[in-house]
């Protein structure tokens, strides 16, 4: 097994391929990272500046059926009254005004109208925020000559901030900080068996396809070979994830700021709960287990990796189908499909990675997806065993399930 292990781990390792698909998740996480923090930065102050621009230039007519806004503002921002609704359009339609703000009798229920000259999509913003701005400092205006209170005025202003303190059976929790630790390992597991999948599913048919199979089943045993591969993928998984979280924890260490955490995450801050973290070890393990040992013995039913691959699209859809749940998964854990979903062998790692991660796994829940999981992934291994002792000397049929069960 050592054997085996050896030369199929140094085999990849020695491939540019195998570094190619390893580095490339890292490279595209880094460059799209960076294009959304400049691009924001520079979309901000862009904005910034087509506000003050369009403030200080340009020419704007109002209407105002609610008797809401200050005359003072108007006065202050040189902001023209038409006479009526129709006349402030048509001043915009023939270029006199840059933008017309109409007030309905109640702009709590009724819209503000905006008629503007069309610079660009990009210019549609200054025009409404201005637009609701007015009406805002108006009230302000308003309330503050009738009530002397500086702090009414300035929750008015400025919206206070809100601090959050969550309690679950009488105990404090972290809310969303709880979830990242275990979340990591739902993640790592969509991303490895994204990444192996192809090279689960070719790792014995690549055997058969060289003519291979045959020698290597009279020097070792169908068992001792498959245990071999499937510990050698996961040698290679690790060296992946390794090539991809090193350098994006060393990014988190010195540029917290740049790679854009949520406002007070910390890699420090962030609690980790041993249940939680053993329950989504061992649901990784397993759950990468049963998906290698299930590829590994697909790929060794069939005569070449091209026929084997036909069939990866169905597994690797089924893996990932849980994510089409999310929203049932964080909000009602306990509905039919989530409770499927926790229960079926090819959807059980992820939605019980997920569960695990949200908090809405009770102990017994979880031990029984994990039983359901270890059994499949045994059951997987003696498939792909049986797979590969009966289907090694096929090269030019698919083996048939009802061979493989004799």
């Amino acid at each position: 097994m050592w054997n085996i292990i050896n030369f199929e781990v140094l085999r990849a390792l020695k491939k540019k391929s195998f570094w190619i698909a390893s580095i490339a998740p890292l490279v595209i996480i880094l460059v799209i990272g960076g294009i959304e923090y400049f691009s924001t930065k520079s979309a901000a102050t862009n904005a910034a500046q087509q506000a003050q621009t369009f403030s200080a230039t340009a020419k704007i007519g109002e209407f105002d059926d609610s008797g809401l806004l200050s005359q003072q503002l108007l006065t202050k921002q040189h902001i023209a009254i038409e006479p009526s609704k129709d006349a402030g359009i048509e001043a915009v339609k023939n270029g006199q005004l840059d933008a017309f703000f109409y007030y309905p009798n109640n702009p709590g229920k009724s819209n503000i109208e905006v008629y503007a000259q069309d610079k660009g999509i990009s210019f549609a913003p200054p025009y409404n925020a201005a637009a609701s701005q007015l009406l805002t400092q108006s009230a302000i205006n308003d309330v503050s000559a009738t009530i002397k209170n500086s702090q009414v005025i300035q929750i008015l202003q400025i919206s206070p901030a809100v601090t959050a303190t969550t309690y679950k059976n009488g105990v404090e929790t972290e809310g969303f900080m709880s979830v990242i630790a275990p979340g990591i390992f739902a993640i790592a597991f969509f991303l490895l068996y994204v990444l192996l999948a192809s090279f689960m599913i070719s790792s014995t048919a690549g055997e058969k396809e060289n003519r291979t199979a045959e020698m290597l089943l009279t020097s070792v045993k169908a068992r001792t070979l498959i245990a071999g591969k499937i510990i050698s993928i996961f040698i290679l998984g690790l060296v992946q994830l390794a090539t991809i979280s090193v350098p994006l924890l060393i990014a988190l260490l010195y540029f917290p700021s740049q790679i854009g955490l949520p406002t007070g995450v910390t890699l420090a801050s962030i609690p980790l709960h041993p249940t939680a973290i053993i329950f989504a070890a061992l649901f990784f393990i397993a759950g990468l287990l049963l998906f290698t040992a299930l590829l590994v013995g697909f790929g060794a039913m069939f005569p070449s990796a091209t026929e084997a691959s036909r069939f990866l699209g169905v597994a690797m859809i089924l893996a990932i189908l849980p994510v089409y749940a999310i929203q049932n998964i964080i909000d009602a854990p306990h509905t039919l499909i989530v409770t499927i979903f926790t229960y079926f062998p090819l959807t059980a790692p992820l939605t019980a990675l997920l569960r695990n991660a949200v908090g809405s796994f009770s102990t017994w829940e979880a031990l029984g997806s994990l039983a359901v999981i270890i059994a499949s992934a045994i059951v997987a291994v003696w498939f792909a065993v049986r797979a590969f002792r009966y289907g090694s000397m096929e090269y030019g049929r698919r083996v048939g399930i009802k061979e493989l069960l004799r």
